[in-house]
């Protein structure tokens, strides 16, 4: 057995009659000894299922207790959960299901017909089976086969690590193709330990978990240091600002997990009076880079702490924190276990102030990607992030853009972060993406891709606005040479704007309004 599923059962035995996790959809407790009757059943059910240590078992379940139960089953059999997200169409479904052997298939009520109606149309063999998991009916798929599914890939991997693999999760892809990540037990609990001893959590806490459990923010941030720090965790179905601080006075929640987004929302949509929430300790950001001008409206109004971090897939989440108490804005905090080298192109370590590629190493870090054809990111002893950033004297990490996205206009490079940080302080602002577009002259030219606030007209007018703006505050080199106006930005999961996907839908749109002109020449 690995050491996670050790811990995690001794947490569960501890809290055996004691409410442990709440599912908020249904306003249903429960406790240490309900969740381990769950994951003895569920995990019987995979077992009959064929499913051994080592085996690849697909989560496709939305946030809720049975999804909880589901990924201790598989950590208890030694097996590897991969959580995807439940809601995907069947197209994207049936990528999912080539990508892998899996020697079972967890759905959710949403999704289990179309899984089946996949199984079917793809004219394999599958058995469908159920079992009642804290009170529901959950169905269980699984290949019929001969022998052991094949997965060479993580047999090669598994014998480079002591500790059973736990969780197999793909990078978001912002500026390339996603990488499969593939995270042993003792990286998930040696992550869940670090973030419950930087956020200084104990028994008497509870966290609200909002984000999407097949994102690693919340699977160990919100989930994992919860349990193994002894508190009790209520699970939301999806975030929802109209419920949000209700659920934070009644449920005397004192932390919560959130992204930028979610934050730019509670913001947006805030009530006239702050609301009275006195447990709440604070609120953690992370899963993108949380704005300045954000973080200070959101704190002046609701006189909460907001303690900003930095994680990765690869990192089995938390990197850095801002310590409780001691938060530099616009920083994403000290680091909290994990070793962080600032590089330069030669790979030469940077001293403080000097911006490079952030590069870290750590008992929670990876050392490879699942695929070995993925390995130009490792060097030296060192995970290169892909991230640019620096660290002042007091060891805050700044961080300033992502290495390909930086914008090279004429040898000057542009930070979108920056400018971003400067534009989204406009009132005609409300979300926007800084990218670089082909230049004939500069190579790149610097655009502003802006969804307006409601009352603005979206005009030269306003362009010249923005730009001026801009140019007050930054360096020439740096101002937009253009703005182009969109309805919506390419997101991930948790709010995250994707630059390669916004660069490219925008060159798409540049390009379909030359045609015209092309037909005609």
């Amino acid at each position: 057995m690995g050491y996670l599923h050790t811990v995690l059962t001794a947490q569960l035995d501890q809290s055996s009659t004691k409410p442990l996790v709440k599912a908020l959809a249904r306003d249903t407790w429960y406790t240490g000894a309900e969740l381990t009757a769950a994951r003895n059943t569920l995990a019987a059910g995979l077992q009959a299922q064929g499913v051994q240590s080592g085996d690849i078992v697909l989560l496709a379940h939305g946030n809720s207790a049975e999804l909880l139960v589901a990924l201790l089953a598989c950590w208890q059999l030694d097996a590897i959960a991969y959580t995807v997200n439940p809601k995907m169409p069947a197209a994207e479904f049936t990528e999912i299901l080539q990508r892998h052997e899996y020697a079972a298939i967890v759905p959710g009520p949403e999704n289990a017909a179309m899984l089946s109606d996949i199984y079917q149309q793809s004219g394999r063999d599958f058995s469908q089976t159920s079992v009642n998991i804290l009170g529901q009916t959950q169905p269980l798929l699984s290949l019929q086969r001969t022998g052991r599914p094949s997965n060479p890939m993580f047999t090669a991997f598994q014998k480079r690590t002591a500790s059973p693999l736990a969780v197999l999760m793909y990078t978001s892809g912002t500026t390339g193709a996603p990488k499969a990540v593939v995270l042993d037990q003792d990286q998930l609990l040696a992550a869940a330990r670090d973030i419950a001893a930087s956020q200084d959590l104990t028994a008497a806490d509870r966290s609200l978990l909002i984000l999407p459990l097949f994102h690693i923010n919340a699977q160990v941030i919100s989930l994992l240091s919860t349990l193994v720090s002894g508190g009790k965790l209520l699970i939301a179905p999806k975030f929802s600002a109209h419920q949000f601080w209700p659920q934070i006075a009644q449920e005397a929640i004192t932390w919560v997990s959130a992204a930028p987004a979610i934050i730019a929302i509670l913001n947006k949509t805030r009530p006239e009076i702050a609301p009275d929430v006195p447990s709440l300790r604070f609120v953690r950001s992370a899963s993108a880079p949380l704005l300045p001008a954000v973080q200070n409206d959101f704190e002046g109004f609701f006189n909460i702490p907001i303690i900003q971090g930095y994680g990765m897939t690869e990192c089995a989440s938390q990197i850095t924190l801002n310590p409780i108490g001691h938060t530099r804005v616009g920083s994403v905090g000290k680091s909290s276990g994990t070793a962080i080298c600032i590089l330069d192109e030669n790979d030469k370590p940077l001293p403080a102030g000097e911006t490079g590629e952030i590069s870290l190493r750590g008992d929670h870090v990876i050392t490879s990607y699942l695929d070995p054809a993925h390995q130009a990111d490792f060097a030296h002893g060192w995970f290169h992030t892909g991230d640019v950033g620096y660290l002042d004297a007091d060891g805050f990490l700044f961080i300033v853009g992502r290495k390909k996205e930086l914008i090279n206009r004429s040898g000057d490079k542009v930070s979108p972060s920056e400018v971003e940080n400067v534009l989204i302080q406009h009132p005609a602002v409300s979300a926007l993406a800084v990218i670089g577009l082909p230049d004939p002259i500069y190579g790149e030219r610097v655009v502003a891709a802006v969804i307006p606030n409601a009352g603005y007209t979206a005009d030269d007018q306003l362009s010249k606005q923005l730009q001026q703006y801009a140019a007050d505050r930054l360096a020439a080199f740096k101002v937009p040479a253009q703005v182009i106006y969109v309805h919506e930005l390419a997101a991930g999961p948790t709010g995250k704007i994707q630059h390669t996907r916004v660069r490219r839908a925008i060159m798409q749109q540049l390009a379909a309004k030359e045609e015209p002109k092309h037909a005609n020449s």
